[in-house]
């Protein structure tokens, strides 16, 4: 059977948050960590500079682990995730989740990002983000 992950084309990017979770935990906080928790703005600007010799993925990865927390919400991390994405230029993003969401928790994340979120279960749970 067919699924929306299986018409992805090579450009994709795939996001693992499962990874994500676990390289977070083991992060130490810095001053200016702490910083970009309080002010959710600067996280989004102040991370929008550097590494463009990177792939996609790898800047997308990096940046993510310096805006995303642990302590947030998963649909806030989902969001701001979609917002780095699209500040990378990537249009189509797989993330590959640890668990599945939650009815409620599609309907918010769906009505907050700009494009779409098909979920797809599977062996692995999986949101395909198409973004705008």
């Amino acid at each position: 059977m067919e699924t929306v992950v299986d018409k992805v084309i090579e450009k994709d990017v795939i996001f693992d948050y499962t990874k994500f979770l676990s390289k977070s935990c083991q992060q130490r906080l810095s001053f200016m960590d702490a910083l970009t928790y309080l002010i959710p703005f600067f996280k989004l600007t102040i991370n929008t500079i550097g590494d463009n010799h990177l792939p996609c993925a790898d800047q997308l990865e990096k940046k993510a682990l310096k805006v995303l927390s642990s302590h947030m919400s998963d649909i806030d991390n989902l969001i701001q995730l979609s917002s780095l994405a699209k500040l990378e230029g990537i249009m189509r993003l797989i993330v590959y989740l640890p668990y599945s969401l939650e009815e409620q928790q599609l309907i918010e994340l769906k009505s907050e990002i700009k494009g779409t979120v098909d979920f797809v279960q599977g062996n692995t749970e999986q949101l395909l983000f198409t973004l705008d």
